[in-house]
């Protein structure tokens, strides 16, 4: 531009002859004119540049503005379509429950009218032809009031004449004409010591007169009787004859329990040999029968490989001391068995059975306790178990050893219950999270003392003190059926399945403890 106007400038001199300063003020005027009119169009260039970078943007922000308005719609659609498309899958799945649950309970039915047609048919069927029977005289109840009042002959002194033997025939023990009813080879017999009956004495049921006064079997292989108190031990299944325990001081007194040395044997060769098994048994849901815990038992084998259950070998195994030996080895596998548990399902319970005369050994329990304590990983998972009887009867140190496992992190459980009057929110306070109760206990096929708490409601009243029912000997359908009526969540028995032992390769390398150094051992 400067040079356009000196030029104009020059020519305007040289051409034209202008003067020399119109010239230079021509030619000034000239520049500032081309100055302006190029920033106006530059100007103009940039507001047309920023106008379109505007209307770009302006462009963007309105498919911004649609595009939010999208995704507005879209979330609002799935805010109102996906409970109903959950729910409309969900409903199917239901509803299969449902039915699922409901065939469960005609199964159940099913099953329980096929026992009772099964007992009817039974019932119907021709009774076999009766058996000859000796005739008694009309004088049966004083002669068998003399046999209450007299001695056996075998206690009866060399020079005393033995009183002949009152002989009962047995349901089908065949008998000729003729021939004289023999004693059956399980015939019991009574203990030294004379037993004073009256009248009333004389007309009582003979199985009554049993139990009370400690009859106990002719075989000498038969197990020992119980002492009362030492009902439920180390993992040991309660058999029927432990349902009902009887406690009569003065029989107790008069008939204390004679050693049986052949059992002692075999329970110490067994524990030597390391033929000790353990079987678990599986608690169960109800109604879906989900396994939820277990429950370990113990069984000895003989030098023949037979099977020996608890409530043959346990009264010997406290006589003799040797329980505690059963109890330590009993614990050791059950934390092998729960940490092979608790590596599949976490939520593995087991329930180990102890008995209250390892609580206060003196030798056993210090190494129980300091092996629990190094095993506290798993105290949520192990359950002790002890019978309400040990409970009942448990003393200031049994209670103590029993807050030392509680501090240690442990719980417990009591079971064979049939005291439902029992302080179970004392017990709670103790570590007691779990209670068995006989499940004919709970649908009233068999009587228990419950005073004013009625069975159906003994659930409920666990549940506020923090402990969970678990209703145990389930052996038919029909009580599976009655049970449901009753809201029960846990179940155990044989029909679910009855105790299984244990692959050994879970149990390689435990060896049974050695001989607790105690005065009864």
């Amino acid at each position: 531009m400067a040079i356009i106007a000196l030029s104009s400038a020059t020519v305007l001199i040289f051409q034209f002859g202008r003067p020399f300063g119109e010239a230079v003020s021509l030619s000034l005027a000239l520049m500032c004119t081309m100055i302006l009119i190029h920033l106006l169009v530059g100007r103009a260039r940039d507001r047309g540049a920023v106008s379109e970078a505007v209307d770009r943007l302006e462009d963007r922000m309105a498919d911004l503005d649609e595009d939010v308005g999208n995704l507005e719609g879209r979330l609002t659609g799935m805010e109102h379509t996906m409970p109903r498309r959950t729910r409309a899958e969900m409903d199917p799945l239901f509803a299969e429950v449902e039915v699922l649950g409901t065939l469960v309970k005609q199964m159940a039915e099913a099953m329980s009218d096929l026992e009772t047609r099964v007992e009817d048919q039974q019932a119907l069927a021709p009774p076999p032809p009766a058996p000859s029977l000796p005739h008694y005289p009309q004088t049966q109840p004083d002669m068998r009031a003399q046999a209450f009042a007299q001695p056996p002959a075998f206690s009866a002194p060399p020079h005393a004449a033995a009183p002949p033997p009152v002989t009962t025939p047995h349901a089908g023990q065949q008998q000729g004409p003729g021939q004289t009813p023999a004693m059956p080879a399980e015939q019991p017999h009574w203990h030294h010591g004379q037993v004073q009956a009256g009248e009333s004495a004389a007309q009582a049921d003979m199985d009554a007169w049993d139990r009370k006064y400690g009859v106990t079997p002719v075989a000498a292989a038969g197990p020992a009787p119980v002492p009362f108190g030492a009902g439920s031990q180390a993992g040991h299944e309660a058999g029927p004859e432990d349902d009902f325990p009887f406690a009569d001081t003065g029989a107790a007194a008069a008939d204390q329990p004679k050693p049986n040395l052949a059992m002692r044997e075999l329970i110490t060769s067994a524990l030597n040999a390391n033929r000790v098994e353990l079987f678990l048994q599986p608690i169960v849901t109800l109604p879906q029968r989900q396994v939820k815990y277990y429950e370990a038992f113990t069984r000895l084998r003989d030098t023949e490989g037979n099977a020996v259950e608890a409530s043959v070998f346990l009264p010997e195994a406290v006589l003799s001391g040797q329980i505690a030996r059963i109890d330590s080895l009993l614990l050791q596998r059950s934390l092998q068995v729960i940490k092979r548990l608790t590596s599949r399902n976490r939520n593995a319970v087991l329930f180990c059975n102890i008995s209250s005369a390892s609580l206060i050994d003196d030798a056993f329990f210090p190494s129980f306790l300091e092996f629990v304590q190094s095993n506290r990983a798993y105290a949520d998972v192990l359950v002790f178990e002890f019978s309400q009887t040990d409970v009942a009867a448990m003393g200031g140190i049994e209670l103590e050893s029993l807050n030392a496992l509680y501090e240690a992190g442990f719980r417990f459980s009591i079971d064979r219950i049939s005291d439902m009057k029992m302080d179970f929110n004392s017990l709670a306070g103790r570590g007691f999270k779990f209670a068995k109760l006989h499940g004919d206990y709970l649908i009233g096929r068999r009587e228990a003392n419950h005073g004013h708490i009625h069975p159906s409601d003994f659930g409920d009243l666990l549940h506020r003190y923090g402990m969970e029912l678990i209703t145990d000997h389930v052996e038919t359908e029909s009580q599976v059926l009655e049970l449901l009526d009753y809201d029960v969540k846990f179940a155990q028995g044989n029909l679910f399945s009855p105790p299984r032992p244990v692959r050994a390769e879970v149990l390689q390398g435990t060896a049974a403890p050695g001989p607790a150094r105690t005065a009864a051992g």
